[in-house]
């Protein structure tokens, strides 16, 4: 009798130290000083800020903002957090409005960065440092002239990258070199230089017909690249499209950190200027 009370005791006991860590792990979740709404802004908030704030990112990097499922973490984290910034074209997406409402915080800040043009393109990364700086000084104007000195560094560094990766590109001969693209990607191919010859949408979008379009005028232009965009999805019809042209299909980031070893803005230029210089080089061996 007095084993089974003992034993009753011991897992009474044993459930009571569950629920608390289960209470406290609850209250543990990941919270921040900013939420961003893409790994684009959080790049820029750790270069400007350095360690003053903690950004955490809403949409990883590999997938598409507009797709991203809210996750309960997600709700925990901006509930706990200071200030969301968000793109000004995920202003009006349903993941981000709802998350917003779920989160029932009432003193949150929230800051849209109103640019226009692709990000990875150099001019408009800086534009987009200089943006989130001041951002950063009104709700932190204690140090808004350390985020404002930063971002001017910063801004000059991209460009000077920019320069870097426009002479790799040009010293490739890309500047003849017809493409056709996702239209997620325009922005940041014809700043590398190459001739956009058209575009096309996601690939769930695309039907037959335009299909049969876009590869009919690819071929009569001389198109040597289909390029995809990795947050877009499935690759499977540019690929098809490229292959009935007699193109290369090649698929680059919208977002640092899309691809492995590729976190910062650097590296995920980079990444995308290898992987298209590698295509055209594949076109050239294969076609050209």
């Amino acid at each position: 009798m007095r084993r089974k009370i003992l034993l009753g005791v011991l897992a009474a006991a044993l459930v009571g130290i569950l629920v608390t860590v289960l209470v406290r792990a609850q209250h543990a979740q990941p919270s921040a000083d900013i939420m961003a709404g893409s790994s684009l802004i959080t790049n820029i908030i750790q270069d400007v800020a350095d360690d003053k704030v903690e950004p955490r990112t809403l949409i990883p990097p590999g997938v598409c903002p507009g797709h991203y499922d809210i996750k309960p973490s997600d709700i925990v984290a901006l509930a706990n957090s200071k200030a969301l910034f968000i793109h000004n074209w995920q202003k009006n997406y349903e993941n981000v409005t709802g998350l917003i409402e779920a989160a029932e915080n009432p003193d949150l800040i929230i800051r849209v960065i109103d640019i226009i043009g692709n990000w990875m393109t150099p001019p408009v990364q800086a534009e987009a440092v200089d943006k989130i700086a001041q951002a950063l000084g009104e709700i932190d104007q204690e140090n808004a002239a350390y985020y404002q000195e930063k971002a001017a560094e910063r801004a000059q560094a991209i460009l000077a990258k920019g320069e870097e990766v426009r002479n790799r590109l040009l010293e490739a001969g890309i500047e003849e070199v017809k493409v056709i693209c996702a239209a997620m990607q325009e922005g940041f191919v014809k700043w590398a230089g190459f001739d956009v010859v058209a575009t096309y949408g996601r690939p769930e979008d695309l039907r037959v017909a335009k299909m049969k379009e876009l590869v009919a005028e690819a071929q009569e232009a001389g198109v040597a690249l289909a390029i995809d965009n990795l947050q877009s999805g499935a690759t499977a019809t540019g690929a098809a499209m490229a292959q009935d042209i007699g193109a290369i299909q090649v698929t680059i980031s919208n977002f640092p950190g899309g691809f492995e070893n590729t976190e910062t803005w650097e590296k995920a230029i980079d990444k995308n200027v290898d992987l298209l210089l590698e295509a055209l080089n594949e076109w050239r061996e294969q076609y050209g």
